[in-house]
């Protein structure tokens, strides 16, 4: 009888031990998949919900977030259309638990060049934030380069005519934090 219980116990044993393996190895597993993620992966399985953002200036961002792209983010606040650049989040108060990888780089959406082309053909009048969370300018961009636009300077609430313009700034893609539109401004994005 002891006997019996001792061989019961160590079989009990082993098969506990596989199954610590078994979690071993499904916990690394895991652990690799999530290593290949990017926060627009995490991000854009949220989709449609509401979302602060932490951005680099310290302040908070609350978004209903409507598209992710493969560095930016686009949503509707409470005045306007926000798209925020990848590099100005600090951080995401969300619990991001699901993921959505793009099969096809191209399915990850418009790069930011991309994004300022679609409000230079459409003339819409914007804000521009810098990464210190002062607006650098506000109108309509002119023009998209590789890295850079050009911004004529106008009221937001202006359409653009040359009685209204003030200038034109040239304002390098990394200088932006986010970009303020209407709030039809991400319809077509």
């Amino acid at each position: 009888m002891r006997w019996n219980d001792l061989f019961a116990d160590l079989e009990s044993q082993l098969e506990f031990g596989q199954w610590q393996a078994v979690e071993q190895d499904a916990a690394e597993l895991t652990r690799g998949i999530w290593a290949d993620l990017t926060l627009m992966d995490r991000v854009r399985a949220a989709l449609r919900q509401r979302m602060r953002f932490v951005l680099q200036d310290g302040r908070t961002q609350d978004l209903q977030l409507q598209t992710v792209g493969p560095v930016w983010v686009g949503g509707v606040d409470d005045m306007s259309a926000v798209v925020i650049t990848r590099n100005a989040i600090a951080g995401i108060d969300a619990n991001l638990k699901g993921a959505i990888v793009p099969d096809r780089p191209l399915r990850a959406g418009p790069s930011m060049a991309a994004i300022y082309r679609i409000l230079a053909r459409r003339r819409e009048a914007i804000q521009i934030v810098g990464r210190n969370g002062t607006t650098i300018a506000e109108g309509t961009i002119d023009r998209v380069g590789k890295d850079h636009v050009d911004v004529a300077l106008h009221a937001r609430d202006e359409f653009r005519r040359a009685a209204v313009l003030q200038g034109v700034r040239v304002i390098p893609f990394e200088a932006i934090m986010m970009v303020r539109a209407s709030p039809m401004g991400l319809d077509d994005i």
